[in-house]
């Protein structure tokens, strides 16, 4: 049956294709061959589901035929089954680098979901000083510390962070089956150190991921940000996010930008409380947009190698997207480097949100490919210009399946870019860095 796995993602994923190749009326009359054939297949996968293995070789022939007949409409119309082919075989392949890995023994479950506990730091303001559960806005407060609880369906596709109706060819969210924020609550200092320990406890490697949102998050999509991730790169350590009063609108681009330099004393404090008190080996970082603006001034004014003897260290630090500036990026390498067990820096050329804030500041980002790009000794930078774009091309880093399984194989297997799938070596004056190979 598992073969049949990555269907319905093929079929949402040409779909924007499909409905440009074919006109209205053939659209109609395609729509209506194929809704009856992909109800079916979405029953017999939900029925043998449903089913012990030893009784599933009837199930698994009705799968198979549901999965033929779903295919044979699409090759009926070329180059649609050309292309329906091609995109089921590049997501088998991603599936098959994942690999299946069973979620941690302390993310429950909860119907057809499970339950990621994402333990949080945060110096947003509660929005109701002690309130059950805390709530956190977008104004300014002191550091604070709890856990959030986040529901992921079962069915959730990797880079997805909400369920479409696929087999109604309705890709839009559907808010029943949408991974959603469930309960938070609010920990003093000591309770989270030891609500993580808790968690550590039960991971034979102690490692613990920590993300850090970008520009125009709210606390609540920033918890479901941190699950996501967590979640697709079956990560199986204790899941961390670090909170800054980001305002959460697209026109408040300048205050978030102040609220994201006044967090980098909390953050340091959060981050040597976590490494010195939680019982933490490792501890790896994963920051996306001008998050990267708390990480990399945190970790220059910190020196976590100096922390007392027992504390944890840092692992791997991925800067995503980075909107810093580049030569502030650059002097604050060294010091970065020291700590790491590995650094790791993705770009773009097709980044338009780094583009604009390029254009804002008059001077290049750290997240741009291109003439600027930034190549340093001990740093592992990969472009993702050739992978394509969303729609401002910078949200690759949780959204694109290459690179998540590129992190996969980084942060759950270790392996340095020249035993990651896909990549390409590229030289540059200053040393090699890597690139994704184009899209077919």
């Amino acid at each position: 049956m598992e073969e049949w796995g990555p269907l319905e993602a093929a079929v949402a994923g040409i779909w924007p294709k499909v409905a440009d190749q074919l006109s209205e009326p053939e659209l109609s009359r395609f729509e209506q061959e194929l809704l009856p054939l992909l109800r079916l297949y979405d029953d017999a996968r939900r029925a043998g589901s449903n089913l012990a293995s030893a009784d599933a070789a009837e199930p698994s022939e009705a799968i198979d035929s549901a999965a033929h007949a779903v295919s044979a409409v699409f090759r009926e119309r070329p180059p649609l089954g050309e292309w329906l082919t091609a995109e089921f075989d590049r997501l088998s392949g991603e599936l098959e680098r994942f690999g299946p890995a069973d979620p941690p023994t302390f993310w429950p479950t909860y119907l057809r979901s499970l339950q990621v506990p994402v333990m949080y730091a945060t110096d947003r303001a509660g929005k109701v000083a002690g309130a059950a559960p805390a709530t956190y806005g977008a104004e300014r407060g002191q550091l604070s510390y709890g856990q959030a609880t986040v529901s992921v369906p079962d069915d959730h596709r990797v880079g997805a962070v909400d369920k479409p109706r696929w087999w109604r060819l309705r890709f839009r969210p559907d808010p029943g089956k949408d991974v959603v924020l469930g309960s938070t609550t609010s920990m003093t200092a000591d309770t989270f150190a030891d609500g993580v320990r808790g968690q550590l406890d039960q991971c034979a490697d102690r490692q613990a991921l920590v993300f850090v949102h970008g520009y125009n998050v709210s606390f609540a999509d920033a918890a479901v940000h941190a699950a996501q991730l967590a979640y697709d790169l079956n990560f199986t350590g204790a899941v961390l996010l670090y909170s800054w009063p980001s305002k959460g609108s697209l026109l408040d681009y300048p205050a978030d930008g102040e609220a994201a330099r006044r967090a980098v004393p909390y953050f340091q404090e959060f981050l040597r409380h976590l490494l010195t008190r939680s019982g933490v080996n490792e501890v790896h970082v994963i920051a996306h947009s001008m998050g990267n603006r708390v990480l990399t001034d945190g970790l220059a004014g910190l020196d976590t190698t100096e922390l007392p003897e027992g504390s944890g260290r840092l692992g791997h630090v991925v800067f995503a997207a980075p909107d810093v500036d580049g030569d502030v990026f650059r002097q604050s390498l060294p010091r970065i480097l020291a700590q790491a067990r590995r650094a790791t820096l993705y770009v773009s050329g097709r980044d338009r949100a780094l583009a604009v804030s390029r254009s804002l500041a008059d001077y290049p980002r750290a997240g741009q490919a291109g003439d600027t790009v930034i190549v340093a000794a001990g740093l592992d930078t990969v472009d993702v210009t050739e992978l394509g774009a969303d729609l401002l091309g910078h949200s690759y880093v949780g959204q694109h399946r290459n690179v998540l399984a590129d992190l996969h194989g980084l942060l759950r297997h270790g392996h340095p870019p020249s035993e990651r799938y896909g990549l390409t070596r590229i030289s540059h004056p200053d040393g090699d860095y890597w690139s994704f190979q184009p899209q077919k």
